[in-house]
Parts: structure tokens; sequence; C-alpha cells
């Protein structure tokens, strides 16, 4: 058995979505072996006999209903008879066997909403699973599935409503917004540290931020000099930012509860970091109740660990100058960060001799630390 965590990805999306091709890109763009466990290799060990996909209905296996969605367009919804729940099971059951033997995974299934979603994260509670939403317009899916020749016509539209339903993803992708190399390079980022424990008694965690994570972030921490509206308004734009591969933010969570946050950002305010080529650890913020508890360490070890996977060999960071950040300044610097040598910018601009400057935000320290 590997020495080395075990890594699940899951894929969960509507027919035509494109996982199948998404996970044989992932297989090959991951230096680690990944095994590809679908639905439809599944499906594929049941005797034929059992299953019926032409819009018959079988009773045991797994068959097509027509029906019509709310806006009376044709449908078929999967209908699951007895032995096929029964496989449902067994494919949870198959994955968790592999992951126990050490295999990494990509999982490529199409789950029903947050109820079946749950019951695969009650499976694999004690992996480090990265959960991704896979879709595309449903036009797009219809004409995928015309052009596939292999599903039956409105089984796209049937699922495309209801598989994403209340689920909580750690990244959600748009197959046709997107290509396949830029939507790998997303999953393999996120993968490298997609939940990383810092304290298991407490269930104290650091993960990737998804989308709702905002309202969260709005309610607790919208601060004085902000309204609710700029705040969402900006943590919409990181999580945009995010999608994009221009940052990854990383959360503290206990219990469902945001503790603090931070960000590496791939394209830095610093200009000068920006020319090197070096990420910038960026936002880094800890709940005033939870300070001093190790919590803002944890926090920049994992957004170092993760641009160290991502082949940087230095990472920058900023800091004020008034008393306020005085904790921040002693623990970047008892974390090896050292002046990068050119000064004190304000507003991004550097400072300039015999000018008087604002002693506040803008004004900051850059340090850089070798990885």
């Amino acid at each position: 058995m590997t020495k080395e965590p075990v890594q699940i990805i899951y894929l969960n999306g509507p027919s035509s979505s494109g996982k199948t091709t998404l996970a044989k890109a992932l297989q090959h763009a991951f230096e680690e072996p990944f095994l590809h466990v679908g639905i439809d290799k599944i499906i594929g060990w049941m005797p034929e006999k059992v299953n019926d996909w032409t819009g018959e209905e079988t009773p045991i296996g797994y068959s097509w209903k027509k029906s019509k969605d709310a806006s009376g367009n044709p449908i078929q919804e999967l209908q699951v008879g007895p032995y096929a729940q029964k496989i449902g099971k067994t494919f949870q059951e198959v994955v968790l066997a592999l992951a126990k033997m050490g295999h990494h995974i990509v999982i490529d299934d199409v789950s029903f909403g947050k109820q079946q979603l749950d019951e695969w994260k009650k499976t694999l509670k004690d992996f480090r699973v990265l959960w991704v939403g896979v879709n595309a317009p449903l036009p797009v899916l219809e004409q995928r599935e015309k052009e596939r020749g292999n599903r039956i016509q409105g089984s796209a539209r049937g699922q495309f409503h209801k598989v994403h339903v209340d689920v909580t993803y750690d990244l959600e992708i748009d197959t046709h917004r997107a290509s396949i190399s830029e939507n790998t390079e997303k999953i393999k980022s996120l993968a490298l540290y997609p939940s990383h424990p810092i304290e298991p008694e407490a269930k104290t965690l650091i993960r990737p931020m998804n989308a709702h994570d905002i309202a969260k972030i709005v309610s607790r921490y919208c601060f004085p000099w902000s309204t609710p509206e700029k705040t969402q308004t900006l943590w919409k734009t990181y999580y945009q930012e995010q999608q994009d591969g221009i940052r990854t933010v990383a959360v503290l969570e206990k219990i469902h509860e945001i503790l603090g946050y931070g960000s590496l950002l791939r394209k830095p305010e610093c200009a000068l970091f920006a020319q090197k080529n070096i990420p910038e650890i960026n936002a880094i913020w800890i709940d005033d109740n939870h300070r001093r508890q190790g919590l803002g360490k944890a926090l920049i070890k994992w957004l170092e660990d993760l641009a160290s996977q991502e082949g940087y060999d230095q990472i920058g960071i900023g800091v004020g100058l008034y008393r306020d950040y005085g904790p921040a300044q002693k623990l970047y610097f008892q974390l090896g960060y050292a002046p990068y040598g050119n000064g004190i910018t304000y507003k991004g601009q550097p400072t300039v001799p015999g000018q008087t400057y604002p002693l506040d935000d803008d004004l900051i320290l850059w340090l850089v630390k070798s990885l």
C-alpha cells in the first residue's frame, strides 16, 4: 500500500457531459497512476438481459421511462430496479476496496442530487476526495447525445435538472466553455490538497472554497469598512478566479463554520512578483477568537505546499507596517520569509524618499521565501 495519501476525484454530471473523456485526460495528466472507475464500466459487468436501454421497462435492472419535464418537453427518466440498486451499492464498495488498497481513483458517475451524493461522501469519509460537478449547456448535451448515437434521446434532458440539485462541490466545470486541458489543469491543481485536516480530533480542516462558502463569509466577515453587497461581489470574484485558475482560495473550516481563509494568487498583485513568476499568498485572515492556535501557520503551510506541488520554487507575501500587523510580521519571519529587497510600496507603486504616505493597509513590505 502506498505511503502517500490516496487521492480520489469524483466526477458527477449528466449523460454526455464529457466525464469519461475528462477522466481519461486526468489519468494522462497525473504522474501517479489513477484508476478510472465509472458507472458505465460497472453496468458493463451486468448481464445484458437485466437492463433495457430501448425505452422498455425492465423489472430488475436499469431501464428508461418516457416522461415530460416541467416545460412539457419529452424526456427519458432512468429507472432503477432492485438488482440495479444492489449494483449501485456494489459500485461504492468496489471504490472503497480499491481506495483501501492504496489506489488513486477517478470516479465517473451520475448521482441525482444531494441525497445520493451524500451516500458517496459517507462511504468515502476516511479518504481525500475532490468533488467535481461536470456540466454543459443543455442544447450542447442534446447535440452530443444525437452525435454519439448510442444514447436514447431525452436522457440528457432528463438528467440535466436533477444531477446537481442542492449539491456542494469543491469545483464546478463546464466542458463546453472550457477546453479539456483547461478543465484538467483546474482539477489537477485542486486535487493536490483538496482537504487537509490540521486538528482531526476537533474536525478542523483546510480545503479549497466552494460556492456555498460565499454566503457564510459575507455574513461573518463583512468588515466595518465594507458592505454586504461589496463583500459578496469580492468573494464572487475570488470564486470565479479560482474557477479560472488565477487563484486558489483555502478556507479553514470547523464543524461547518469558517474560521479563516487565504489565497494562493498565481497572478500576483506585487508587480515584481508578477515579473519573476512568483505566486503570492494573498488575503490571509483568521477569526479574532481563533488566533494564536496555529491556524495561520497551518493555512500558510497549505498554500506553500500547493505552490510547491505546482512547480514554483519561491513564494511571496505582503505585510502591513503598523501595529495591527505585528503578529503577522512575527509569524512570517518565523516561517522563513525575508524582505525581497524592493523596499516598500504604496498602492502597488514603489515609495519615493522624501515623500509622505499614509500609514494604512496599502503601505506594504514584500517578503519572499524559497520552497
